[in-house]
């Protein structure tokens, strides 16, 4: 590791989401470009670095900063630079010069320690002195706390991420009580805080750490488990897991501060919610059952209408099917459930014309950009996600079209359900269209599984396979496992395949081979169609190497790439956001917004020399990616099965081998099955796939938005401040 010192002479490029910095650097006279992840510094400062000289192939020599150290200039020629900056309200580089000749070498002791004299400078009043000496104030505070918190081994963009949250506050913060942050800042794990409290000497069976044992394990069960609250016995049991040396005294006394504190709730006996959560499930259902009673229904004969829709698209619906569609007409809120063949798109589509015939409109909606598509292609009528609706709302506005109709409801979590019924205006009839077999939302709560098992809203069961898709073995296939029983495997021709591997080495082999050369040249389905969908992250067939090994083999070749973390992003690369973004900017051509959402998929359309990442999504944004933010894409060749929910690929490839029986389930195979529009293929070993299917097992998922329901019903449940 090499050192170099010297003086900023100019910020050749500064990237203040990451703090990824391009300088230039007087050291003992001779020019040196810098570049790496820097805490901020302005031209001027004096900085000690460490790292080492590399030969970049277009700039040439320079020096990889890994670490620095920053002190205030010394220098009347580094003052004026600092000063002049322009970092420093009410001073520019004339006033800066005004102010060096003034002070000298002493004018940042001046600054620090007497602002007032700053007057005495010419152009400079009182007034003036005093907002120039704090705004010098806050950023000498910022660069401090950040270089206090990299003495911790805190990355310069957390450390900024701390300090707009905690201000000069922050140093003060965190040297009181690091396990704060895990409270109040995203992205701070337990294991972080308590690295940097130990390093501090914070009591280990101190409170404070007691009290972050419990929060992380009940922040760890909502957002990573689906949650939305956990017995106590449990949340105490997942504390004691994380904190490993506690104090049982220390632990209750813990928990109940966070009670009277109102960060947590016990919603009912023997459980434990974030107060959030609470507040919102407990919207969810108080809104629900005030829309259920209020208005929203027609109270007209419609079956003539309905009759006119089938004669007109030659099809007889099925009694249930029919049932679905007068049920979301004539109530103000509906469901309507069923597997893959069942006719959901056709219901929809004769909704919407009995609606039409009525002189009443829809909106359409789905929880991602696939689904939204495909609803679009299905019925002829635009539809949009759920997040992008709503942020084209004006303030205030809401849905006041006659009914709003989302599909894929499986996926929609309990925050995404608030925010819909808090825009859907009174009046609106809601009708809900989704699988209740599939995996449950990604987020937490278990909306259509509560919603449906409440008894709030009339639900349609959908299990007659439309007579169209009778001759679809993926929808015969999934409805059998579904049912528990063995798909048939047997078939050589249709679009339902089976190929037998003896070991997982030759299952990756021909899932690739398979998803890049076989499918294509076999029924013409182009690569970029095809969808191979893991149950597993890790391992021979897991999402990870199957990813490496089929972006060689799609993407491969000398393209301009960048490191991400263990991932590798090159031009071309097809990939996927994962997060709900809600302030991302994209640009459509003229058009600008903002909004990227878990789910959608893109392809990395070009990587700058500065390491950004610019990705145009299927609905032709284009969205550049920097910092930490580049760590919300994934490479999407291959996919789990959840991140495949709400999706649709002409073709679907399943390696299935062996794995725990926690995640190797039933309805993971039924959900990863269910997302092939044109053909299905298994490849693995007939044992895997006879596990999963008698392999009921569902991860228990805590929520209480029937419970909540059921109180709401009894009007023992009221919104706050009623």
């Amino acid at each position: 590791m090499e050192k170099l010192t010297g003086s900023v002479e100019e910020i050749i490029f500064r990237n203040d989401e990451n703090g990824w910095t391009v300088l230039s650097l007087d050291s003992n006279g001779e020019p040196v470009t810098v570049a790496g992840t820097l805490p901020p510094v302005t031209p001027g400062d004096c900085v000690e670095l460490e790292g080492e000289f590399v030969l970049h192939p277009k700039f040439g020599m320079q020096f990889k900063a890994s670490g620095a150290r920053l002190s205030m200039p010394h220098t009347v020629y580094g003052i004026i630079k600092f000063l002049g900056s322009g970092l420093i309200e009410g001073v520019g580089e004339k006033t800066a010069a005004r102010i060096a000749e003034k002070f000298g070498s002493k004018t940042i002791d001046v600054m620090e320690n007497a602002p007032e004299r700053l007057a005495e400078v010419k152009g400079i009043s009182a007034a003036k002195a005093k907002k120039i000496a704090e705004s010098f104030g806050e950023l000498r505070a910022e660069r401090d706390a950040i270089m206090f918190l990299a003495g911790y081994g805190i990355s310069v963009n957390l450390a900024m991420k701390l300090y707009s949250v905690y201000g000069a506050a922050t140093v003060a913060t965190v040297k009181t009580n690091p396990y704060i942050l895990i409270e109040d800042v995203g992205g701070v794990g337990f294991l972080t805080a308590d690295k940097i409290a130990q390093s501090m000497g914070v009591d280990m069976l101190g409170e404070f750490r007691m009290r972050a044992g419990l929060v992380y394990a009940l922040k760890t069960a909502c957002e990573k488990e689906g949650n939305t609250y956990l017995p106590r016995d449990k949340c105490f049991a997942a504390a004691k897991a994380v904190l490993g040396e506690y104090d049982e005294g220390m632990l209750n006394k813990a928990y109940d501060e966070l009670l009277i504190e109102r960060k947590t709730v016990e919603p009912f006996d023997g459980a434990v919610m974030q107060d959030y959560y609470y507040r919102t499930e407990k919207s969810v259902a108080v809104k629900l059952v005030r829309r259920v009673d209020g208005e929203g229904g027609v109270a007209a004969d419609i079956s003539d209408i309905i009759d006119r829709f089938q004669k007109i698209n030659g099809i007889v619906l099925h009694d249930t099917q029919r049932e679905a569609v007068e049920k979301a007409v004539f109530y103000g809120a509906s469901v309507i459930t069923g597997g893959p063949g069942t006719g959901k798109t056709t219901i929809i589509n004769c909704i919407l014309f009995v609606l039409d015939t009525m002189s009443l409109n829809a909106t359409l909606l789905a929880p991602t950009g696939r689904a939204a598509k495909r609803i679009t292609e299905g019925c002829g009528r635009d539809a949009s996600t759920i997040h992008r609706a709503i942020l084209s709302l004006e303030d205030g506005a809401k849905f006041t079209t006659s009914a709003v109709i989302v599909d894929e409801f499986s996926m929609v979590d309990i925050f995404l359900f608030k925010m819909l019924l808090d825009k859907i205006a009174d009046g609106t009839k809601l009708i809900i269209v989704g699988d209740s077999d599939q995996l449950p939302s990604v987020g937490a709560g278990n909306v259509l599984r509560d919603l449906i098992g409440s008894g709030l809203v009339p639900v349609t069961r959908l299990s007659f396979i439309y007579r169209q898709s009778q001759t679809s073995l993926i929808a015969l296939n999934a409805h059998e496992i579904n049912a528990g029983h063995m798909p048939d495997l047997t078939a050589k021709k249709g679009d339902f395949f089976f190929f037998r591997m003896r070991s997982p080495i030759e299952t990756a082999d021909m899932t690739v081979e398979l998803a890049t050369t076989r499918i294509t040249d076999f029924c013409g389905i182009e690569p970029s169609k095809i969808q191979v969908i893991a149950a597993l992250k890790n391992g021979v067939c897991g999402v990870h190497n199957l990813n490496a090994r089929l972006q060689k083999s799609l993407n491969g070749g000398a393209k301009r790439h960048v490191e991400v973390g263990d991932i590798s992003f090159a031009e071309g690369d097809r990939v996927m956001h994962t997060v709900n973004n809600y302030e991302l900017e994209w640009t459509r051509g003229a058009a600008v917004g903002t909004g990227v959402f878990n789910g959608d998929i893109g392809i990395v359309s070009h990587i700058f020399e500065t390491g950004e990442i610019e990705v145009e999504f299927e609905d032709g944004r284009r969205v550049l990616y920097a910092g930490e933010i580049k760590r919300q894409l994934i490479l999407s060749y291959a996919v789990t099965v959840h991140k495949s929910q709400g999706c649709e690929f002409d073709a679907v490839v399943m390696p299935v081998v062996g794995g725990s029986p926690v995640i190797m389930t039933r309805n993971l195979l039924y959900t990863a099955i269910t997302r092939a529009k044109k053909m299905a293929v298994l490849v693995g070993d007939e044992y895997s796939i006879k596990r999963m299917v008698e392999n009921n097992y569902v991860a228990e998922r805590f929520s209480a938005l029937s419970i909540f329901i059921n109180d709401a019903k009894s009007g023992m449940l009221k919104l706050y401040g009623e």
